[in-house]
């Protein structure tokens, strides 16, 4: 059984009960749980008695955390933070460079009257050369130096 000291802290704080801390004896037990400052046991003993124990209530509340975590990374300053955001910055103007690229082979499909005249309109299309690292890392490095990845 997962620890879910945090899970229950949390379940008591948000009733409110102002409590400083909680100590579980046996995991799954509800009387074993007791509060600081003990004052406030009889005040968050119905929470404690409520509370889901189960392995499946702890995934769900970890995978909570986790999603609310993963926001704030998407706003967070810290280095690492700015070089996913520009990676994914770089990888969405290059997803929009096929898509402008495919929106307009469609557009010489549809205005072509024979094959011949197809390959000559797909020709005049600008070519998509597959980029290298080298140009990535500049790319990416170009984001972070521009600051449109700082938050």
């Amino acid at each position: 059984m997962a620890d879910s000291t945090a899970r229950l802290e949390a379940a008591i704080k948000a009733v409110p009960v102002a409590i400083t801390g909680l100590a579980i004896g046996t995991e799954g037990v509800s009387a074993t749980v007791t509060v600081r400052p003990s004052s406030l046991q009889a005040a968050a003993q119905a929470t404690i008695n409520a509370f889901d124990w189960s392995d499946s209530a702890q995934v769900v509340w970890e995978n909570l955390r986790a999603r609310e975590r993963a926001i704030l990374f998407l706003s967070d300053t810290e280095a690492a933070h700015k070089v996913l955001r520009a990676a994914f910055d770089v990888a969405r103007d290059e997803n929009n460079v096929l898509r402008a690229w495919l929106a307009s082979f469609k557009t010489e499909v549809a205005a072509s009257s024979s094959l011949a005249d197809l390959k000559t309109r797909v020709a005049t299309l600008p070519a998509t050369p597959a980029r290298t690292l080298a140009q990535l890392k500049t790319a990416i490095t170009n984001r972070i130096n521009d600051g449109t990845v700082d938050t």
